[in-house]
């Protein structure tokens, strides 16, 4: 299967001028990283296991944070939003997950494929 989602995908979805369709494309992509860390990572809001699975340690807190703002107001405010869209390593530190992204991504065109 191609690549759905890359880089250059994320960045292009945060370029849009909509606040509101970049608030919940970044609420949407938190909440898929935080489903892949492991349970005690989701409840201490600390990465422990070097498995390549949901937030990087430096992340960790804050996106665990703001992924549980997200499902539970189903917003992000702004300087939530911000911290993701900003730049790390010349691109939005939402980007670097863009491989873990792209297979939840997969994962659910195949289910959506299997269903029809």
């Amino acid at each position: 299967m191609s690549k759905i989602v890359t880089r250059a995908y994320i960045a292009d979805k945060l370029a849009n001028p909509n606040a509101e369709y970049v608030m919940h494309f970044v609420g949407r992509a938190l909440v898929v990283l935080l489903n892949r860390q492991t349970a005690d990572e989701q409840a201490t809001a600390h990465t422990t296991h070097t498995n390549n699975r949901g937030f990087s340690q430096s992340d960790a807190k804050s996106g665990t944070l703001c992924a549980k703002y997200y499902l539970k107001h189903n917003k992000l405010e702004p300087w939530m939003i911000g911290n993701w869209v900003r730049g790390w390593r010349g691109q939005p530190r939402i980007a670097k997950y863009w491989v873990q992204l792209n297979e939840a991504a997969q994962a659910k065109a195949a289910t959506k494929e299997m269903a029809a």
